[in-house]
C-alpha cells in the first residue's frame, strides 16, 4: 500500500466530498459522489479509490480499510459499472412513478398533487447536481489515464456513456415535473378564478336586493306598501327583481 497524504485521506473519509480526480506524485485520487437511489429518498454516497501504478484500491468508509482489486482497472470498471447500472433501473422507475402521477392529476385534481411533487422535484435536484460532478470527474479520469497501455479505454467510454445517459433522463424527468407543476398552477388558478366569478354573480344579484331591504327598513314615514298586503307585496317585487336580474346576468354569460 502507497503512503497516502493525511488530508487525501481526509478526502476519502469525507462522506459529503464531491466527486473529483487528482494525480500526485506516486499516486492518483479517484472519488465519484453517486446517488444510492434515485427518487426514493436518496443517499448519497462517495466512493474512493487510490490508483498506483500497479493497484488500485477501493477505500471502505465502514471498515475504514483498502481493498485492493485484483484486476485492477477491469475490476474497477465492474465496481461502478454495477452501481451506474442500479442506477439506470432507479431512474426508469422516476419516470415510470412521474407517468403515474401525471395520470392520476388528469383523472383527479386533488392537493395531494404537491406532496408527491416536492419530493420527487427535491430528489431528482439534488442528483442532478451529484451526477454533473460525478460526470466530469469520470471523463477527467478517463482523459488522463487513456495513455495507459493497460487502461480499457472502451469499458470506460461506455461506462461514462451510461452516467451521461443517467443525468439526461435525470434532467428530462425533472422538466416533466415541472411541466406537470405549470398544469396544476393553471387548474389552480383557473378553479380559483371560477369561484371569484360565481361569488361576483351573486354579489351582482343580492347586492340591489340589500339596498331594497334597506330602503324599506329605514323608520320613515310614506314609505311604499304600507298598506296591509304591504309585506307580501314587497316580497314578491323583491323576488320579480331578482329573477330579471338573474335572467340579465345569464342572458350577459351566454353572449361571451
Amino acid at each position: 500500500m502507497v503512503d497516502i497524504h493525511e488530508l487525501h485521506l481526509k478526502d476519502l473519509q469525507n462522506p459529503l466530498h464531491p466527486s473529483m480526480y487528482e494525480e500526485y506524485n506516486n499516486y492518483s485520487i479517484l472519488i465519484l459522489r453517486l446517488p444510492e437511489q434515485i427518487g426514493k429518498r436518496s443517499k448519497i454516497h462517495s466512493y474512493g479509490f487510490i490508483l498506483s501504478e500497479n493497484v488500485v484500491y477501493y477505500y471502505d468508509k465502514k471498515q475504514n480499510l483498502f481493498h485492493s482489486f485484483v484486476n485492477n482497472l477491469e475490476e474497477l470498471y465492474h465496481f461502478l459499472n454495477d452501481k451506474i447500472d442500479s442506477l439506470m433501473h432507479d431512474i426508469e422507475y422516476v419516470q415510470e412513478k412521474v407517468v403515474s402521477l401525471e395520470e392520476s392529476l388528469y383523472k383527479k385534481f386533488t392537493s395531494s398533487f404537491m406532496d408527491h411533487w416536492h419530493e420527487l422535484k427535491k430528489e431528482l435536484s439534488r442528483s442532478e447536481r451529484v451526477l454533473l460532478k460525478a460526470v466530469d470527474a469520470l471523463k477527467i479520469f478517463m482523459t488522463k489515464s487513456k495513455a495507459l497501455d493497460t487502461f480499457p479505454l472502451n469499458e470506460f467510454n461506455d461506462l461514462h456513456e451510461h452516467l451521461e445517459r443517467i443525468l439526461r433522463s435525470n434532467v428530462a424527468v425533472k422538466d416533466q415535473l415541472d411541466n406537470l407543476y405549470h398544469y396544476y398552477t393553471l387548474r389552480s388558478n383557473d378553479r380559483m378564478n371560477r369561484s371569484i366569478y360565481l361569488l361576483t354573480i351573486i354579489s351582482v344579484i343580492f347586492l340591489p336586493l340589500n339596498l331594497v331591504v334597506g330602503f324599506f327598513g329605514m323608520n320613515t314615514g310614506g314609505l311604499p306598501f304600507q298598506n296591509s298586503m304591504g309585506t307580501f307585496d314587497a316580497f314578491i317585487a323583491m323576488i320579480v327583481f331578482a329573477v330579471m336580474l338573474t335572467a340579465g346576468v345569464l342572458w350577459k354569460i351566454k353572449r361571451e
